[in-house]
């Protein structure tokens, strides 16, 4: 298993550094951030955390974004070895093939913070007004996880979740994968979203195609979902 790694921008991904919270937003409490990457990306045919979006892995998209809210920064993979080549320091699911429940407890574990920051590695055009309100509820509520509710239910991702969560989280998951039941349960604290669809995700040729097309246009899902 490889073991945890922290990163910073200074002297490159793979590199051991802490970063200070990020400044000017009310954050008080450091998080660790979690990129996760174990899908099979069936549908897209391609792995996703090396697929080239404007000349750039996506990982690398969801890594920059979540820098400046992290003390502490992982890529968490069922294959670490296609990996190694995007610089970022990686982690090895605890258990594999347990979906993206597993990755997130594989974080939980190894995290050096109360509160771990977790977004899919196709989370390519996250609002960074998103995250902020997600890291500034960590001083504001004992609930054990904070998240977004959309139309469809609670996401999961881009979600903060506190590492008390950890046994609970193991339990859940020798039986059972579904990530919505599991959410419910945790009664988290949920923020509004500020917009109807800011959560798109790469999972098709044909999202894939649409994201190209924004980036060359200079603009990001927000022109669309206002």
């Amino acid at each position: 298993m490889t073991g945890p790694k922290g990163c910073g921008r200074e002297s490159g991904w793979g590199k051991e550094i802490h970063r200070p919270a990020a400044s000017g937003s009310s954050l008080r409490v450091k998080c660790t951030g979690a990129i996760l990457a174990g899908g099979r990306s069936r549908r897209l045919g391609w792995d996703k955390a090396t697929l080239l979006l404007g000349g750039k892995p996506l990982a690398h998209w969801v890594a920059e974004q979540l820098a400046p809210l992290t003390s502490v920064l992982w890529l968490v993979t069922n294959t670490p070895l296609p990996h190694v080549a995007l610089g970022l320091p990686l982690l090895t699911d605890l258990v594999p093939d347990q979906g993206p429940l597993g990755g997130l407890r594989t974080a939980l574990f190894f995290s050096r913070t109360s509160w771990v920051l977790a977004v899919s590695v196709d989370n390519t055009f996250l609002p960074e007004e998103l995250l902020i309100a997600l890291t500034e509820q960590a001083t504001k509520t004992t609930r054990p996880a904070v998240l977004y509710r959309s139309d469809q239910g609670l996401e999961p991702f881009p979600g903060l979740y506190h590492v008390r969560l950890l046994q609970r989280l193991g339990d859940y998951l020798q039986n059972r994968r579904h990530v919505r039941p599991f959410l419910e349960t945790l009664r988290p604290r949920e923020i509004p979203l500020p917009m109807t669809t800011p959560f798109f995700n790469i999972n098709t040729p044909e999202d894939l195609r649409q994201a190209e097309k924004w980036l060359t246009q200079s603009r990001g899902p927000s022109a669309i979902y206002p």
